[in-house]
C-alpha cells in the first residue's frame, strides 16, 4: 500500500475526525495527520494565513484531503472551488475526497461535475474502504 506524506481532516465533528485519526492509523499509510474543524481553516493552513501565517515550519503539505460537505463558516464545496483555483493546488494536486453521511442528488451532480474531487466517500470510513481507496491510488 502507498505511503503519504500528510493527510488532511477536515470535519468540524471532533469526535469523526478522531475516529478516522484511528482508522488511518491502523493501516500505517503516514506519520502525519492534520486537523482543520472547517474549510476556512483548512485553507488558511495550505494557503499559510491566518492562525498559519506564521507557522511555516509547522507545515506539513498534505497528499491526501478528506472534506466532510457540511460544516459551519466555509462548507467543503467552498473549500474545494476557492482552493482548486490557487497555485498552491495546482503545484501539488493534493487528491480530494468529500465525506458525508447523506448526499442529496444536487450534491452528487456537483462532485461528479468537478474533475478536482478524486471520489466521494460514506462516513464513517471504515478500515476495508480506506484500504480499497489505497489500493486505487
Amino acid at each position: 500500500m502507498k505511503k503519504f506524506n500528510c493527510i488532511l481532516l477536515v470535519d468540524d465533528d471532533i469526535s469523526t475526525n478522531r475516529f478516522h485519526q484511528i482508522v488511518i492509523d491502523s493501516l500505517a499509510v503516514t506519520n502525519n495527520i492534520v486537523f482543520s474543524k472547517n474549510g476556512k481553516d483548512a485553507l488558511d493552513y495550505l494557503m499559510h494565513q491566518g492562525d498559519y501565517a506564521n507557522k511555516l515550519s509547522d507545515f506539513i503539505k498534505p497528499n491526501l484531503i478528506f472534506i466532510d460537505l457540511n460544516m459551519p463558516v466555509m462548507d467543503g464545496f467552498r473549500f474545494i472551488e476557492l482552493y482548486t483555483k490557487t497555485s498552491e493546488f495546482n503545484l501539488n494536486k493534493p487528491r480530494i475526497i468529500v465525506l458525508s453521511t447523506t448526499l442529496i442528488p444536487e450534491e452528487k451532480e456537483k462532485i461528479e461535475a468537478n474533475e478536482n474531487i478524486f471520489m466521494f466517500l460514506n462516513k464513517p470510513l471504515s478500515k476495508s474502504t480506506l484500504k480499497e481507496l489505497f489500493n486505487k491510488m
